[in-house]
């Protein structure tokens, strides 16, 4: 194949791609994937920021629930124990209501005897 031949061919194909070229489409496809890449950087950093990104904080949260659940046994003990506070002092209010009313009681029966003898 000589030059002239290379030549001509390189010719034919560059006629044929302007013949077949789309108008403005390829400037409008390139815009679009300059976009879509813009829009991919955006979620990149949205995804990937170290300060408040979304992987950051779903590793904030991964750590927090492992806490709560390594606390999980100390806060099942407390709250056995707060109940059983609570029990405890009902038990003492319904004491005290008693021993509050007999003491009442008491008193009233003294005081109607203390009269009764004055008359």
């Amino acid at each position: 194949m000589t030059q002239k031949d290379i030549l001509e061919s390189v010719l034919h194909e560059i006629k044929h791609i302007k013949t077949h070229m789309p108008n403005g489409e390829l400037k409008q496809m390139q815009s679009d994937m300059n976009d879509l890449k813009e829009d991919i950087s955006e979620m990149k950093y949205t995804l990937l920021n170290p300060e408040n990104g979304v992987i950051v904080n779903t590793n904030k949260n991964t750590e927090y629930r492992v806490q709560l659940q390594a606390n999980q046994k100390e806060f099942d003990e407390k709250m056995l124990e707060l109940e059983n506070i609570k029990r405890w002092r009902d038990g003492v209010n319904r004491a005290l209501w008693i021993i509050f009313g007999s003491l009442l009681t008491i008193i009233v029966r003294m005081i109607m005897m203390h009269s009764d003898k004055i008359q």
